[in-house]
């Protein structure tokens, strides 16, 4: 696969050998986001997905202050009434669950700040990597807020009860180790190391059998949901059933008695 570079200002793509990059791109305001930038995502992340181009998607922030503030302030201030906040609220919301569900792995990246929204946008992702200088709060608290119950559940299944309501009641602010140590951050790494480290990893990913990747990431989230109901019990069937009639099935067997590279088509 080769090279395409595109995207708006505030929001660059790069999709280069099955790998989409994603840089929030507003580093003079530590890359806060708008709503049109929280509408924009999940399409993004589909597109990527119904292309049949991209296999691992990197999403991460420009410069190295932010992955991003959180929500852009000045948005606040044009919301008065209870029905624009729960607009906006619906957008957010709408965005977090359909990166939650793309069927593509999401790997977050993150270097500084990553507030209030964000933190609930890393939450989605399906793996996450900080530099040592990340910084994570949701200070909710401290504007009357009450975060919604399709994030709160999230954060719960990452790090249990007790540290969520460390997190939402005190609003403070942790570091990198702090995060990790509660089990939110998969890696810590040095600052000048995680976008090699991140890269490498997506490589890893994009080599391996796509339907392999896809139906254990939904296998996953299934699981993690926590009712397997009958329904849910056959969709657990079928997803492992469809590794299992693939060609790409049959070429990791060949290729592992043949001692070779296997070659996945994705089918």
């Amino acid at each position: 696969l080769g090279s395409v570079i595109m995207g708006d200002d505030t929001l660059l793509v790069k999709i280069e050998n099955g790998i989409a990059t994603v840089t929030i791109n507003r580093p003079g305001q530590r890359n806060a986001l708008t709503r049109v930038m929280w509408a924009r995502l999940p399409e993004l992340f589909e597109g990527f997905r119904d292309s049949g181009e991209v296999r691992v998607i990197i999403l991460r922030g420009s410069g190295d202050k932010a992955f991003a503030s959180g929500q852009d302030i000045r948005e606040f201030r044009e919301m008065e009434t209870p029905e624009e906040w729960a607009h906006h609220s619906d957008i957010v919301e709408n965005a977090w669950r359909r990166i939650y569900k793309v069927e593509l792995p999401v790997i977050a990246q993150v270097h500084g700040f990553a507030m209030g929204g964000a933190f609930g946008l890393l939450a989605m992702c399906d793996l996450r990597y900080s530099a040592e200088d990340g910084v994570f709060a949701i200070p909710a608290a401290r504007l009357g807020v009450v975060y919604p119950e399709i994030l709160t559940r999230r954060i719960i299944r990452l790090i249990g009860p007790a540290n969520t309501k460390e997190i939402l009641l005190t609003a403070r602010r942790y570091t990198a180790r702090e995060a990790y140590d509660m089990g939110f951050i998969n890696r810590v790494l040095p600052k000048g190391e995680i976008d090699a480290y991140v890269q490498e990893l997506a490589e890893k990913i994009v080599v391996n059998a796509p339907i392999s990747v896809k139906n254990s990431k939904e296998m996953i989230n299934l699981i993690e949901s926590g009712s397997l109901e009958d329904d849910d019990m056959a969709r657990a069937h079928a997803l492992r059933q469809a590794g299992f009639n693939s060609q790409d099935f049959q070429e990791g067997v060949h290729a592992f008695i043949e001692k070779r590279s296997p070659e996945f088509k994705g089918a």
